[in-house]
């Protein structure tokens, strides 16, 4: 049995992408912490069923994910139990496993996961640490499980989902494009969606290639790929998202430090 605690948009992927496995689906048990999106997935799939209590869900699971708010975590596992057996898995990446420790103990197992929204429809990464041959299969089945052996990876992983929405943005901005050329909205869409897709698809196709190789294979020379390619450095586009990526670096480094 899984159980999760917090049940949020993130566990709704996750519970989703689990339920929808075409075998072996795991019993799921949820918190009624989100009293809708707990009714919903208990509705939805006959293997969700719905605790009197985030106690409950912790008695009841031998897998206990947590998927709480960083603000609101700490007040409410003070008032929780675990049991020496559990694995306790975090889905909240400022938290370290030694800040964990003291919240779950006697528990002493514990696995840091950050799933994406795609996980829902078995398309999403996700960064596990430290490595656990179960939780990378499991994961594996909702996309594609990356384990890293220090916590300092695992940080840069986590850091680098921080780019969904700028990268959502960036075709956004082609779309836009299409519509001010005179190209219906709906095609804007449906056109920038699928070379968002094909990029996706040919990245992971082609794993041989390193992100500088196939840029080098997209830009011809003389050609239309180089001339955006060189606007945009020149430009300080990617500068810039590097000083972004530093700064959710330091976000979640500040994110250690105990609050007075």
């Amino acid at each position: 049995m899984i159980g999760f605690i917090g049940t949020g948009e993130i566990t709704k992927a996750v519970v989703t992408g689990l339920s929808t496995l075409e075998t072996d689906k795991p019993d799921i048990l949820v918190s009624p912490r989100n009293e809708a999106i707990a009714a919903e997935l208990a509705e939805k799939f006959d293997n969700v069923e719905i605790a009197s209590s985030n106690q409950a869900v912790i008695d009841g699971a031998d897998t206990v994910c947590l998927a709480l708010r960083p603000l609101d975590a700490e007040g409410i596992m003070a008032d929780l139990s675990f049991g020496t057996a559990h694995h306790v898995v975090s889905f909240m990446p400022t938290f370290g496993v030694e800040r964990l420790q003291p919240l779950v103990a006697p528990a002493e197992k514990i696995t840091l996961v950050t799933p994406l929204p795609a996980v829902a429809f078995h398309g999403g990464p996700t960064p596990i640490y430290p490595p656990d041959d179960a939780l990378v299969a499991l994961f594996d089945r909702l996309g594609t499980a990356v384990a890293v052996e220090t916590p300092e990876e695992y940080q840069a992983l986590c850091v680098a989902t921080a780019t969904l929405a700028g990268a959502f943005n960036y075709y956004g901005t082609i779309q836009a494009f299409l519509k001010a050329k005179n190209v219906p909205d709906a095609q804007a869409r449906k056109f920038s969606g699928a070379v968002f897709y094909a990029l996706a698809a040919t990245a992971k196709t082609k794993p041989e290639l390193s992100f500088e190789g196939l840029t080098h294979e997209a830009a011809t020379r003389g050609g239309t790929n180089e001339q955006v390619l060189k606007h945009l450095k020149d430009e300080g586009v990617y500068d810039a998202l590097a000083k972004a990526l530093d700064g959710i670096w330091d976000r979640f480094e500040n994110a250690k430090r105990p609050t007075k």
